[in-house]
């Protein structure tokens, strides 16, 4: 049975909102992934592109996505602000597993606890939801707030960059 992923709804926590992704935030993506401090571990040990994806891949990207019903892709809100400040995903793979990924751009949003916290509302969310028994991320080691904040969400360290949590 197929799953359709895209959350529609808003999930509230203490510190941020997940929201349902919104190809009209193209633009505050681009500005994030321009920037060299946003960006600087989100490749990992892969090699960085020569230039950030264009504002119409971005778009294009968006809408993909948003058609997709095996994606989950999220806005990230500040609880208090409506503006965008980041994104987040779960990607399923096979078994009852998915891949997270998760981007604050906003950088004055960052070190307070809420991608921590975007974390456990999206995963519990793959688990309770869509009937997921693992979610796998892979981080760059030299990120230590990235590693701390997935611990603190209780993913524990697995092969190479990965950290994975189970239901």
């Amino acid at each position: 049975m197929l799953v359709r992923m895209t959350i529609g709804e808003r999930i509230e926590g203490q510190l941020v909102t997940l929201a349902p992704l919104k190809a009209a935030d193209a633009a505050e993506w681009h500005r994030w992934l321009a920037d060299p401090e946003t960006t600087r571990f989100l490749y990992g040990r892969r090699a960085r592109p020569r230039t950030p994806p264009s504002l119409d891949e971005l778009s294009d990207w968006a809408h993909r996505t948003l058609a997709d019903p095996e994606r989950l892709a999220v806005g990230l809100e500040a609880r208090g602000h409506e503006a965008v400040i980041g994104n987040a995903r779960l990607v399923p793979m096979n078994r009852g597993r998915a891949r997270y990924s998760i981007l604050i751009g906003e950088a004055d949003h960052r070190g307070r606890g809420l991608g921590t916290e975007a974390t456990r509302l999206l995963c519990a969310y793959g688990f309770d939801r869509l009937g997921l028994r693992e979610i796998i991320l892979d981080v760059d080691p030299r990120n230590a707030a990235g590693v701390a904040a997935y611990r603190r969400a209780g993913f524990t360290h697995g092969r190479g960059d990965s950290m994975y949590l189970r239901r």
